[in-house]
């Protein structure tokens, strides 16, 4: 029996009189922009989203990532922000509606997915606007891997599980698709490959159960999808082999990843902080739970479960890791909270107890990230930290000159317009936790930037914990010797000092 067009699972997936196909996108990308504005005006609300767009900016400026601007991540997030960047003069700008653009994409994608499983238009809807608004969770309104990898895992599960459902057999060109988008995803972080592989055994499985493919032909398909998900890495990492740099592009995607995950702090602790993020998708989970009785919902737990081994596959853990897991957790809330007002409400109030249910759920992300913000006040009651500490900086600088960022937010340069004095932009790399990352002395390297002599150094005096010892002390020892505070600029945790070469 065919269910409310609402919220039915039932359905054929086709578009018809109470479907909207025209508008959903549109309104995923209003919506997307509404419940992310508050961003905007902060030019840093992640240290790693800065990274990014300083590779960006360099990769513009004709510097190869790993080459100009070092990281431990694959390049495909900053490759993503260059067009925005070339599009947009404000580099803050640029990294903010990329965000609206990855989160509008998934949350159409899923729209599509669900519909795909059977869903009727509402529940789909509801996919695509319980994502957009989770997007905003705590961690959320930066411009991270997590956000712009999604809309290509979304595409490679639409892809993988429209397969798993065909009566007729699995084709190739799909399957090769879904592979490549999987690869665009890992070639932005590596841990998609997690998710990737719970797609594909899904679709795998509902194949080989079905009697719809042999043997042989999946293991042509296995090596078919598998092709497609390598090409976008190692199509990359072969350009810099032959382009003499085969070794700079190892040590960041394969060795630099491994020597990073393993417990960086106590097992104890990194409990502790996973508990602690619990709350953030419990609304989510809740929602999500009435939907293990529907059979096309069921397809998502392998997706669900790779994505749980993405997040804690590092061994470490931070806020935006848990943007992994909002894909599949909003389709399956979709599901489940149209399954529990079919069982709960009765049929003439059921679209409206459905609609308020999406509604509250919606609503507790969006609360949790806009009253903290508005209390705040980020770039809303003056000007922005690291906005004005780049300008200051700028202004200090004298032609030729070089700046360096020593703890402070490594966005410094791209909103200064001026190039790292090292491709170690990121602090942590060159002086922090994570020096062994990159594969050279660091202290080394540090001691030659703090020679050329920088014309000027931006200091936070508040975030010297995370700094090596001996790396302060080499700081601090060029500060006294050769360099006269500037101007500070004020910031909640004490002010950031521009140290201008005497």
């Amino acid at each position: 029996m065919t269910r409310p067009g609402w919220g039915g699972t039932r359905q054929t997936g086709r578009p018809g009189r109470g479907d909207w196909p025209g508008w959903p996108p549109l309104a995923f990308l209003g919506l997307a922009l509404l419940l992310r504005a508050p961003g905007f005006p902060a030019a840093v609300l992640d240290p790693d989203e800065g990274l990014y767009l300083v590779q960006a900016q360099a990769w513009l400026e004709g510097g190869w990532p790993y080459l100009a601007v070092w990281d431990m991540h694959p390049p495909g997030a900053p490759a993503l922000l260059v067009p925005a960047l070339a599009m947009f003069g404000d580099p803050v700008v640029a990294l903010r509606l990329a965000g609206v653009v990855a989160v509008a994409t998934t949350a159409s994608l899923l729209h599509a997915l669900a519909r795909r499983l059977g869903a009727g238009p509402g529940t789909a809807l509801a996919a695509g606007l319980i994502y957009a608004a989770y997007s905003a969770m705590p961690g959320g309104l930066a411009t991270n891997t997590e956000l712009l990898l999604a809309p290509f895992i979304a595409l490679a599960a639409l892809l993988l599980l429209t397969e798993a459902r065909r009566p007729a057999a699995t084709r190739a060109g799909a399957v090769f698709a879904a592979g490549l988008a999987a690869g665009m995803a890992v070639w932005i972080k590596q841990v998609a490959a997690l998710e990737a592989s719970a797609l594909w055994l899904t679709m795998a499985g509902c194949a080989l159960a079905a009697g719809r493919i042999g043997l042989w032909r999946l293991v042509g398909l296995a090596a078919l999808f598998a092709l497609g998900a390598g090409a976008p890495s190692l199509g990359v990492g072969a350009g810099y082999w032959v382009a003499g740099h085969g070794e700079a592009w190892w040590q960041a995607n394969i060795l630099a990843p491994l020597h990073y995950a393993g417990p960086g702090e106590e097992v104890a602790e990194l409990r502790r902080r996973l508990v602690g993020a619990v709350p953030a998708l419990g609304p989510l989970v809740l929602a999500a739970l009435p939907a293990w009785r529907e059979r096309a919902a069921r397809l998502l737990l392998p997706w669900l479960a790779g994505s749980a081994l993405a997040v804690t596959a590092p061994m470490k853990f931070y806020d935006h890791y848990l943007l992994i897991l909002a894909p599949p957790l909003s389709l399956l809330a979709a599901f489940g909270l149209a399954a529990l007002v079919r069982r709960a409400v009765v049929p003439e109030l059921q679209g409206r107890g459905f609609g308020v249910l999406v509604a509250l759920a919606m609503t507790m992300p969006v609360g949790g990230m806009l009253l903290p913000r508005l209390a705040e006040g980020i770039g809303l009651r003056g000007e922005d930290p690291v906005r004005a500490t780049a300008r200051a900086a700028a202004a200090a600088l004298r032609p030729g000159e070089a700046l360096f960022v020593a703890n402070w937010h490594a966005a410094t340069y791209a909103l200064a317009r001026v190039p790292p004095p090292t491709r170690l932009a990121f602090p942590a790399h060159l002086s922090g936790r994570d020096t062994q990352l990159a594969g050279i002395d660091t202290q080394a390297e540090l001691l030659r930037v703090l020679a050329l002599p920088p014309g000027v150094i931006v200091v936070d005096p508040g975030r010297w914990g995370p700094i090596r010892t001996e790396a302060r002390a080499a700081i601090e020892a060029a500060l006294a010797r050769d360099y006269v505070l500037a101007t500070t600029i004020p910031d909640g945790p004490g002010p950031v000092e521009v140290w201008r070469h005497r």
